[in-house]
C-alpha cells in the first residue's frame, strides 16, 4: 500500500467507541485557537499534525490493521451475492438446488476440452436462473395483491357503474368516477399482466431446472464426446431462449445487464462452494 493511504487513514482514524476522529477535533479546536486567540497557533498545529501523521503512519502495528481492513471486493461476487439476499428462504434453496448440479455436471464436463467449452453456457444458465428468481419473486407480491383486491376492485366498479348510470349527476362528479374506474381498470389490468408473467417465469424456471437435469444425466449415460454435445448443444439453446425472453421483458427486469455475460464468483461452482455462500442458503 503507497505511503499516501497510511498518511490519510492516520488523518482519519478513529478509535472504537469514538463518531468522529480525534485528529478532527484537534484540528477544530487548533482553527479556533489561530482565528479568534492568536496565527501562531496554526504554525504550531500545522507542525503537531505533521508529527502526528508521520509517527502513526510509520507504526507497523498501525500499518498491519491497516491492511487487514482493506477489502477488495469481488464485482462478481458482490452481483451474486447481492442478488441471492432478495431472495426468501425457499428461493435460496431451489437456486441452491441448481447450482449443485451445475457443479457436478461441471466436474463431468472437465473430462475433455472439447466438453468443458461449453461450461460458459452453463454457467450463464445459473446465473440466469437467480435472475428468474429474483422476478419471480417480485411477481409473486403483484399476484398475491391481485388475489386479495380482485373481489373489491369488482364491487368497487359496480357500484361506480350504478352512480354513472344515474341522470342527474353532476359533470364534475361524473368525470371523477369515471377518473375512479379507469384507475381500477388500470389495477386490473396489471393483476392480469403480472400473473401471466409469473407464469412465464415459473415455465422458464422450470425449463431451466429440467434442461441442467436433462444434461447431467445425458452426459453421464454418454459414451462419447458427440452424444455429449447435442445434450450440450441443447443446453446452448436453452439459455439463448431464455435470454430472449428476458431481454424482451426490459420493462419488468430493467435493472438487469442484459445485454453482457455476468459471471459467476468461482467458487458457485466449485466444489465444495464458499462456506459463507452456503450458510446465506441456510438463513
Amino acid at each position: 500500500m503507497s505511503v499516501g493511504r497510511y498518511l490519510w487513514s492516520a488523518f482519519n482514524a478513529r478509535p472504537l467507541g469514538m463518531s468522529l476522529p480525534p485528529n478532527w477535533l484537534a484540528l477544530a479546536a487548533v482553527g479556533l485557537l489561530g482565528a479568534f486567540i492568536s496565527p501562531g497557533f496554526w504554525v504550531l498545529g500545522a507542525g503537531l499534525e505533521l508529527a502526528y501523521l508521520g509517527l502513526l503512519a510509520s507504526s507497523k502495528r498501525f500499518r498491519n490493521a491497516v491492511d487487514a481492513g482493506e477489502v477488495r471486493v469481488d464485482p462478481a461476487e458482490q452481483r451474486y451475492e447481492s442478488t441471492l439476499a432478495q431472495l426468501g428462504d425457499s428461493q435460496r434453496q431451489r437456486q441452491q438446488r441448481i447450482e449443485g448440479r451445475a457443479r457436478e455436471v461441471l466436474q463431468l464436463l472437465s473430462r475433455s476440452p472439447l466438453m468443458a467449452s461449453h461450461a460458459d453456457s452453463l454457467e450463464q444458465l445459473v446465473w440466469l436462473n437467480l435472475r428468474l428468481l429474483v422476478a419471480g419473486q417480485a411477481l409473486s407480491v403483484v399476484v398475491d395483491t391481485a388475489a386479495q383486491d380482485s373481489t373489491e376492485l369488482q364491487r368497487q366498479e359496480e357500484q361506480i357503474d350504478q352512480r354513472l348510470a344515474a341522470s342527474d349527476l353532476g359533470d364534475e362528479l361524473r368525470r371523477s368516477l369515471e377518473q375512479q374506474k379507469q384507475v381500477i381498470d388500470a389495477r386490473q389490468a396489471a393483476h392480469a399482466e403480472g400473473l401471466r408473467r409469473k407464469e412465464h417465469v415459473d415455465a422458464e424456471l422450470a425449463r431451466i431446472d429440467q434442461q441442467i437435469a436433462l444434461i447431467r444425466e445425458q452426459t453421464l449415460l454418454a459414451t462419447d464426446e458427440e452424444q455429449i454435445g447435442t445434450a450440450l448443444n441443447a443446453l446452448t439453446s436453452s439459455f439463448n431462449e431464455a435470454s430472449r425472453w428476458l431481454n424482451d421483458q426490459r420493462d419488468l427486469l430493467g435493472v438487469l445487464d442484459l445485454n453482457e455475460q455476468q459471471s459467476l464468483p468461482r467458487y458457485v461452482l466449485q466444489e465444495g462452494g464458499k462456506p459463507l455462500a452456503r450458510e446465506a442458503v441456510k438463513h
